[in-house]
């Protein structure tokens, strides 16, 4: 009761406010002060909250390098080829263009390779200009879209090149994304009609492209989608082989040939006889932003006046010039590949094109002598190193060529070489280097996922007496491309 006796007393504790009676407890004017003091703490905290989201947003900005290629676990490649800008594509796929190719584990001892030199006589330096006899003007018929647009080969006097050109470095066309400045083609020599063009969607879909636009000088029309679906069932698959086209060929009633050791007079053969020819090369028309990659073009025609092939670039546009130094440049990146499609009636009359190359070992041992020219005139060229060790694994010497593999990768191939070209893995995996196989699988890997890679894993697990955990890598092969023939047949060689 005690505490009762001074209820008057009971305002004082409230100081700095005036008694106004019991009711002045309920007034909204004692509000704003209890309000203020609230207001005060929750805008420290909306500041506070700024600021920590701001420090959040600056470490996933100065981090952004390593998390932003974890994207492509959730979205797929083409997405954000199609939607992200040009810069986060080039953190989110990772893309330097200055990486290389592992190097070898190995001292710097190159005498084995240097002795695969050893039996070559190096060509003279100069040797006097055969005769040459001005070929007969060609003009090709003709040929509407939908059509036929087949000419029976005839012999074309084509002069042989005399000696080998040292490689060196051509000059990058500056016209990368020009598609609309059309060539001039009252110059050409030869020229094709009668395509059916197809523009390229994305960086990696020029296979498909280019393959249905070959195709449609025979009369197929097929779109580009249609033709991926065969060839690259996985539409983030970075690279079409060869062997696909060709099974893709056949399903649509025609033939075929892959060659590799191709000419400059090859092609104007293939092309006078009316032949479009695709070749396989080399690619860097962005050197600065996503370097060097693989790409297919479509030979249409030539100008030997002002030194030109007419090709259609699907990343670029329908007949696009290109000089001769440009192409061999790029070509040779690929040991000169080629392929022809034609009707099964005119097999003998594309063998008689290609000649002494429809040999498998007369191909790959002309092809050898072409890279030990080249690298008698500069050791010190990758490329001629490389194509020397593809040439040595058609001829089944694989330890030699996997010493001219590390010759090349010593000095220094460009990092994206390995999606596209698989002969080193052969040649480590033949003579049981199972660990260089592994490392340069994995550098793939680390850029892309696609299935050669896990082939060749499953391989060296085979060999090493392993065979689930083989079947697994080759599953993996199967998940990026069902039609994977040899892994397929892996597999069924494991489960049988």
């Amino acid at each position: 009761m005690a505490s009762f006796k001074n209820r008057h007393q009971l305002p004082q504790i409230r100081r700095g406010y005036a008694y106004r009676g019991s009711s002045s407890l309920f007034r909204r004017d004692r509000m704003p002060r209890v309000g203020n003091s609230y207001a005060r703490r929750s805008g420290s905290g909306l500041i506070w909250g700024a600021a920590a989201a701001g420090l959040v947003l600056l470490i996933a900005v100065l981090t952004a390098r390593s998390w932003l290629p974890a994207i492509r676990w959730f979205v797929p490649d083409r997405y954000i080829m199609a939607y992200a800008p040009e810069d986060l594509q080039l953190i989110i796929f990772d893309i330097d263009p200055n990486r290389m190719v592992p190097t070898p584990d190995l001292p710097g001892d190159s005498s084995a390779a240097e002795a695969l030199l050893e039996d070559f006589e190096p060509l003279p330096t100069e040797t006097p200009p055969p005769t040459q006899q001005e070929p007969p003007p060609v003009t090709p018929p003709p040929v509407t879209p939908g059509a036929i647009g087949y000419v029976q080969p005839t012999r074309v006097a084509v002069a042989p090149t005399p000696t080998v050109t040292p490689a060196r470095a051509a000059a990058v066309d500056p016209r990368a994304v020009d598609r609309d400045n059309q060539a001039d083609l009252s110059h050409v020599d030869a020229l094709l009609t009668g395509f059916n063009f197809q523009q390229q969607t994305g960086s990696n879909n020029c296979g498909p492209a280019s393959f249905a636009t070959m195709i449609s000088y025979w009369g197929v029309d097929i779109r580009m989608e249609e033709a991926r679906v065969f060839l690259k069932p996985n539409p983030d698959d970075p690279n079409v082989r060869p062997d696909e086209m060709v099974r893709y060929a056949e399903t649509l009633g025609y033939h075929m040939i892959v060659r590799d050791n191709g000419t400059l007079e090859t092609l104007k053969k293939f092309i006078l006889a009316g032949y479009p020819v695709m070749i396989e090369t080399g690619y860097d028309p962005e050197p600065e932003t996503y370097g060097w990659m693989s790409h297919f073009l479509t030979m249409v025609g030539f100008s030997d006046r002002t030194g030109e092939f007419i090709a259609m670039d699907t990343y670029r546009r329908p007949n696009w010039s290109y000089p001769y130094e440009e192409i061999d440049h790029f070509w040779r990146q690929f040991n000169r590949r080629y392929l022809v499609a034609y009707r099964p009636d005119q097999a003998a009359a594309v063998a008689s094109i290609i000649g002494e190359d429809m040999d498998d070992t007369t191909m790959w041992t002309n092809s050898m002598r072409t890279a030990q020219a080249e690298l008698s005139i500069n050791r010190n060229d990758p490329y001629a190193w490389f194509n020397l060790g593809t040439s040595l694994v058609g001829l089944g010497r694989y330890e030699d060529a996997a010493s001219a593999f590390d010759e090349a990768r010593k000095l220094g191939l460009p990092g994206r070489f390995l999606w596209y070209q698989f002969a080193p893995l052969d040649a480590y995996l033949q003579v049981g280097r199972y660990d260089d196989v592994n490392t340069l699988a994995d550098s793939v890997l680390a850029q892309i996922a696609t299935e050669e890679p896990f082939y060749y894993k499953g391989m060296v697990l085979l060999a090493q007496g392993e065979p689930e955990e083989a079947a697994k890598q080759f599953r993996m092969a199967l998940r990026y491309n069902s039609n994977y023939e040899a892994a397929k047949l892996a597999l069924e060689s494991i489960e049988s």
